[in-house]
């Protein structure tokens, strides 16, 4: 009988990710999108490297959800689908791409064909700083066009719920506002510049969108969310909520790991689809990039093998050609995909046969058939 898998856990695989089972906790309140979702991960992830030895990098993928309220009836919430892609111990901008690009693709697999990335910027810790210091004087010095309701915004400390206040007089002065991506450091610049790059390198429909802000300070840096058209034409519904949490990483593993990117995603539960697992237990294939360019063309390269039922193995978040090669033999893995500067200049790939020592370079466009025919 041929075993059948949920196809989420299928892409998650593809993309490198390892299923984890995360122990529930229970909360009180609304559990969707909540600090203690990525505190839980991280919790998990740092028992289990205990007890390995292998990298400090991990590709977490979570299919059930991890918060659960109690308090609530179950005959009174919808069911839900929950799951999850974090990236553990990686700082580059590879992490996020590699996040919504996998996210993305699982929501297309549950149906949802019209998605896209809403995102935004707060930079370090000096950055955000600054732009918060910046947001509060313009408002103190238009608080006479605010509704009466947010007029005491300093007392309460919440100046970036003005952000997302809906308030008409609220909505019209903040199109004026100081915007936090004005306020980056370079660094933090070029860190979304990348991440941007790699969003329209695999087509990725998206918007920078200012008042996309963390109010529970769990995102800092770059934060996303993943939206689809509702049923009326001028109605989002949110799939997705995630971001940089390296602050709450550095905290929670006490600065053994500085770095962490993730999505939850909660939708509608609708029935699971079922798709064949690979009847191959390891992957024939290992891609390899070097090279600025030939990470941008990553992510295409790989959903298009994803798409064609073919099984590899990869790490994008390493940059060393030999580190990978190694990575690749240590795995007995027969063939490499390599995709250097050269390579996506030409756009072609090399094609390493370990056994035999021997490569071939071919074009891009002829790679499907030419590994169809190495299975």
């Amino acid at each position: 009988m041929l075993k059948k898998i949920n196809g989420v856990d299928k892409i998650a695989t593809h993309y490198g990710f390892k299923t984890t089972k995360i122990p529930p906790v229970h909360i009180n309140g609304i559990p969707s999108f909540r600090p203690e979702e990525k505190i839980t991960i991280l919790k998990s992830y740092l028992s289990k490297k205990r007890k390995e030895e292998d990298s400090l990098v991990s590709m977490v993928y979570n299919n059930r959800a991890v918060l659960k309220n109690n308090r609530i009836s179950k005959k009174n919430t919808p069911k839900l689908n929950n799951f999850s892609f974090d990236i553990i111990g990686v700082e580059n901008s590879i992490a996020e791409a590699i996040v919504i690009q996998t996210a993305v693709t699982a929501l297309k697999e549950e149906g949802f064909n019209d998605v896209s990335v809403d995102i935004n910027s707060v930079g370090d810790k000096e950055s955000f700083t600054l732009f918060k210091e910046e947001l509060t004087n313009y408002y103190k010095n238009n608080i006479d066009q605010l509704h009466p309701n947010c007029r005491d915004f300093e007392k309460k400390g919440d100046i970036l719920n003005l952000l997302t206040c809906n308030h008409k007089e609220c909505k019209k002065l903040r199109a004026s506002a100081p915007k936090s991506i004005y306020f980056l450091s370079e660094k933090s610049q070029k860190h979304l510049k990348e991440v941007l790059e790699h969003l329209e390198s695999t087509n990725i429909t998206y918007r920078i969108n200012n008042s996309l802000i963390s109010r529970d300070d769990l995102f800092s840096k770059i934060i996303f969310e993943i939206k689809s058209n509702g049923t009326n034409e001028n109605q989002e519904v949110l799939l997705g909520k995630g971001g940089r949490y390296d602050d709450l990483a550095e905290k929670i593993t006490r600065k053994k790991i500085s770095s962490a990117v993730g999505i939850s995603i909660e939708i509608k539960k609708v029935k699971t689809k079922k798709v064949p697992a690979c009847c191959c237990n390891k992957p024939k294939f290992y891609f390899i990039q070097f090279g600025p360019k030939a990470k941008l063309r990553s992510l295409s390269i790989i959903e298009l093998l994803r798409q064609s039922n073919l099984v590899i193995q990869q790490s994008l978040y390493i940059d060393r050609l030999t580190e990978q090669i190694e990575v690749a033999k240590h795995s007995h893995i027969p063939y490499a995909i390599i995709m250097g500067q050269k390579e996506a200049d030409e756009d072609t790939v090399i094609i390493k046969d370990f056994r035999k020592a021997c490569q071939e370079t071919i074009p891009t466009a002829c790679l499907l058939p030419y590994l169809q025919q190495l299975k």
